[in-house]
């Protein structure tokens, strides 16, 4: 079985998408140390058993099957990553571990990267609206964190060292700060102790958007809303929508004049103002530095200075003409549509892929005990009736030269060319 655990619990858009391909393209390697990352892609199923109530029913069968996987491997070390990770209760994970993974218990490290308060404020709207999760304003999202709790991070890192003490680590998510500046080296670095590793980077699309992608993903959302209903599965179809368009949208060359979502002056104050003592609280409890020198309370002093003066628009019609617009509405109604009558197929054709994924053969492929045995419609009695029906019981070729003189040739003649049967009815 393997060695250890690492849990990788987040925090969103903190470069876990980078981090996670990276892991599941396999190339991670160091001579000291082997690893196995048992998923094809993240562990966001395994962490949703834990934080949404219509998955709870999968956690023994999510948890189970990470045990079995990790006992069948020699590996020195486990990772698991999910940034949903962040909205577990992280006593819940325990009674998990108690019952499937006790044999690792005291064999676990636990890891969560944060961004700095303004930064998590903006990239959380990006983030939401592009979803559909939030039509509203920078500001209503504010409100909506504040009731939350979402952007108090000490309270959350402190279960987490209260059930998992000092086996819990937490990173500033600030570029000057990572190991080369990069969060996937700065998280092999935490994995490997220090010992040497390499790996190859994986591209990751540049998920940023502009000011007028995030008007038109909000527009085209609330047609979605209004029209394909609100049925379980259309909501995770549209979520995959915004997902996936935004990461295309993110591979297209972008206007030299396009701005990007931005604090106004008057949220960065009042984020200073709620946001304060969390920040030096993180700073000083989880990652060590003196008060007022710490990388989140810096940002957050610092978050006025890179503010804009008034809120953004977030209105398509502030972005668009009226000609963009029809093409906006028309295209966004063509999918509600389709979201209504076939969401779990939209959703499936709509994903991107991306290491890991795997692409359906063109034929069955005959292993194991179905070995040369024919395929559907291969015997020759489906042959027979084929072409009793005026067919060939095969695919139609084309009309050629070669086909068109193997019908000319005298039938016995024919018959032996074997290069030359394959065209004969």
């Amino acid at each position: 079985m393997v060695g250890e655990i690492v849990f990788h619990l987040g925090d969103c858009k903190t470069g876990t998408t980078s981090i996670q391909r990276t892991l599941a393209a396999g190339k991670v390697t160091s001579a000291g140390r082997s690893v196995i990352y048992p998923t094809r892609s993240h562990h966001i199923p395994l962490a949703s058993t834990l934080n949404r109530a219509a998955e709870a029913r999968f956690a023994d069968k999510r948890f189970s099957d990470l045990a079995q996987k990790l006992q069948r491997s020699n590996a020195d070390t486990a990772i698991v990553s999910a940034e949903t990770f962040e909205f577990v209760d992280p006593r819940k994970l325990e009674q998990m571990i108690d019952r499937h993974l006790a044999p690792w218990k005291g064999k676990m490290r636990f890891i969560s990267y944060v961004r700095p308060h303004a930064d998590r404020m903006v990239s959380g709207f990006a983030e939401r609206t592009k979803q559909g999760w939030h039509t509203g304003s920078m500001d209503d999202l504010a409100d909506r964190f504040d009731k939350k709790g979402l952007l108090h991070f000490a309270p959350r890192f402190q279960r987490w060292r209260d059930t998992f003490g000092e086996a819990h680590s937490v990173r500033p998510m600030v570029r000057s700060l990572l190991r080369d500046g990069d969060v996937v080296n700065d998280f092999l670095h935490f994995v490997f102790e220090g010992e040497s590793f390499s790996y190859e980077p994986v591209p990751v699309a540049n998920e940023s958007l502009t000011l007028s992608d995030l008007a038109a993903l909000r527009r085209m959302h609330g047609v979605l809303e209004r029209r394909a209903g609100s049925a379980a599965a259309v909501q995770a179809a549209r979520r995959t929508f915004g997902w996936n368009l935004a990461i295309l949208l993110s591979d297209l060359p972008k206007p030299e004049d396009a701005g990007k979502p931005r604090l106004h002056e008057a949220l960065a104050q009042r984020l200073i103002e709620t946001y304060r003592e969390d920040a030096e609280t993180v700073d000083r409890a989880f990652l060590g530095f003196e008060p007022g020198t710490g990388p989140l309370s810096k940002a957050l002093h610092d978050a006025p200075a890179r503010a804009v003066p008034a809120p953004q628009p977030i209105a398509a019609e502030a972005y668009f003409e009226p000609a963009a617009l029809r093409m906006i509405d028309g295209t966004a109604e063509l999918f509600a549509r389709m979201l209504h009558d076939q969401p779990e197929l939209m959703a499936k054709a709509m994903r991107v892929p991306g290491p890991g994924a795997v692409s359906a053969p063109s034929r069955p492929q005959n292993k194991g005990k179905n070995k040369g045995k024919p395929g559907p419609g291969r015997t020759p009695g489906a042959r027979r009736a084929a072409r009793l029906k005026g067919g060939t019981g095969r695919k139609a070729q084309p009309a050629s030269a070669a086909g068109r003189l193997a019908r000319r040739l005298p039938k016995g003649l024919r018959r032996k060319l074997s290069p030359l049967r394959r065209y004969l009815p």
